[in-house]
């Protein structure tokens, strides 16, 4: 289990980053209009975030396995209040991008979100083998 949660980490903490700078790149060179000056903030939150799922992920199961899904939607629903709040704040307080902002924080949303349900399948089927073993 340990070299599988290794691998869930290096590939979360490389992963995540290679795809928001590649994102970047793409809006930076080929959509420079739709590029601003606040986009490395929405990867590097996301990343973060999905840092703290799987932390809290471990923590669940090792502790008290019984509840990781109710952990994990909590989890899923903070992320969501948070992210939608963090629009409704930029779209207030700023005057330019918008939209662009908006749109770019959307698709990460469900990117990461693609993402992270993938590895907590990987992680809880990992889970359970490992419990069915022992």
């Amino acid at each position: 289990m340990n070299k599988f949660i290794l691998k869930l980490i290096i590939s979360l903490l490389v992963f995540y980053p290679i795809a928001g700078i590649a994102v970047g790149l793409v809006l930076y060179e080929y959509y420079p209009m739709h590029y601003f000056p606040l986009y490395p903030v929405i990867p590097s939150y996301f990343t973060i975030l999905g840092v703290i799922l799987f932390i809290t992920l471990l923590h669940y199961s090792k502790n008290n396995p019984e509840k990781i899904i109710n952990a994990y939607m909590m989890i899923r629903g903070i992320k969501f209040l948070l992210t939608v709040g963090a629009i409704l704040l930029f779209v207030t307080m700023s005057d330019n991008y918008e939209y662009e902002f908006s749109l770019t924080t959307v698709g990460f949303y469900f990117f990461y979100l693609f993402i992270e349900t993938y590895i907590f399948t990987k992680f809880e089927k990992e889970r359970i083998s490992k419990c069915k073993k022992e």
